[in-house]
């Protein structure tokens, strides 16, 4: 009933993008630190791949970090709500790059569609603007990518980067 995969499909995923020359990519998954997944994740990164992931759904008060979001070269999602309120079940930590919308989102289901939630709804948002920005605007590494975000970022809070939001709620101008 749980939707799994094995550190070893993951791993192959990732070889074949690298392989196809996939230059952004989703991770809508999350789970504990593996040596596999990290190595990949690096190889990845060195190829020049956009790694995005979902920051989890533990909540903001667990200790436990959501891999492969928390690997240093992926770009990290949280999700906030329509009132840009902090999701109540996002994972927090200081490993959050981003927040974007992640309650009530329309998804496709077998049979029609509902309103979904969890950060692995916010983590394709920002892996779409990424794309985008990549092709658009010509920005080829995670860094720039992250720089370019943090300047589109709406701060919540105190001024700078926070456990709950990372930098901000992403805003960025149409660039599609």
């Amino acid at each position: 009933g749980k939707p799994v995969g094995s550190a070893k499909s993951i791993v192959r995923a990732i070889d074949w993008m690298i392989h196809q020359k996939v230059p952004v990519v989703n991770f809508s998954i999350g789970g504990g630190r593996n040596k596999l997944i990290s190595k990949a994740v690096d190889h990845a990164a060195a190829a020049g791949m956009i790694l995005v992931a979902s920051s989890g759904n533990r909540g903001p008060f667990s200790k436990r970090k959501s891999y492969p979001g928390a690997y240093d070269p992926v770009i990290v999602v949280t999700a906030v709500d329509r009132f840009e309120r902090s999701a109540k079940f996002a994972t927090a930590g200081d490993y959050i790059d981003l927040a974007a919308p992640g309650v009530g989102i329309w998804t496709a289901v077998p049979g029609g569609g509902k309103a979904m939630s969890g950060t692995s709804f916010a983590a394709p948002v920002v892996t779409a603007y990424a794309a985008a920005a990549r092709h658009r605007l010509g920005l080829k590494t995670a860094a720039d990518i992250k720089a370019y975000f943090r300047e589109h970022a709406k701060d919540r809070g105190k001024p700078g980067r926070d456990r709950y939001t990372g930098w901000g709620i992403l805003e960025l101008p149409p660039i599609c």
